[in-house]
C-alpha cells in the first residue's frame, strides 16, 4: 500500500513496489566487502536482494528467508552466473523474472557439492530448496514444455 499524508491510500493499479538492495552495492554488505568464495549469506525477512553481478562467487550457503531476485537485463545477451553449493529458500521468495517481465537473458545457476558433502536435512546437497517459501522462475515462452528421457 502507498500512502500519503493527508491524502489517504494511494492506487498503485495492482503494481508491486519492492525496495531493493543491490547485490553490487557495498552499503547492502555494511558497507564492507561483498561476500568471498566459500561465504554463506543470509538474506533476512524484510530485505530484497537484487542480483545485479554477472559472476558470483561460490558461495557455501543462501538463506533466503526475504527476497533473492535475478531481474532480466535488457540485453538477450548478457550472461550472468550464480554458484552455491545449498540455496535454501526457508519462508522467502525466489525469483528469475516474473510472469509479466519474463528472464529473457542467460542465467547459469550452478549447484556445486560431492557425495561427501553434508546434506541438508530433507534436502541433501547441491539442492535449491524451498521450505514454505516461493520459487519462481519465468524464462522465455516455449511451444514445448515437456520432453521424453529414455
Amino acid at each position: 500500500m502507498i500512502n500519503i499524508d493527508g491524502v489517504g491510500h494511494v492506487a498503485t493499479k495492482g503494481l508491486v513496489y519492492r525496495y531493493v538492495s543491490r547485490w553490487s552495492d557495498s552499503q547492502t554488505w555494511g558497507y564492507d566487502l561483498s561476500p568471498q568464495d566459500g561465504e554463506a549469506v543470509n538474506v533476512p525477512k524484510g530485505l530484497h536482494l537484487l542480483v545485479d553481478i554477472d559472476t558470483s562467487p561460490l558461495l557455501s550457503f543462501i538463506n533466503v528467508e526475504g527476497s533473492l531476485i535475478f531481474a532480466p537485463d535488457s540485453d538477450p545477451d548478457h550472461e550472468r552466473t550464480f554458484d552455491a553449493h545449498y540455496i535454501l529458500v526457508k519462508g522467502g521468495y525466489m525469483e528469475v523474472g516474473t510472469e509479466e517481465n519474463r528472464y529473457t537473458s542467460k542465467l547459469t545457476i550452478t549447484m556445486h557439492s560431492t557425495k561427501y558433502d553434508p546434506n541438508l536435512p530433507i534436502f541433501g546437497n547441491k539442492v535449491i530448496g524451498v521450505n514454505y517459501g516461493t520459487l519462481e522462475m519465468h524464462g522465455i515462452e516455449r511451444s514445448h514444455t515437456w520432453t521424453d528421457l529414455k
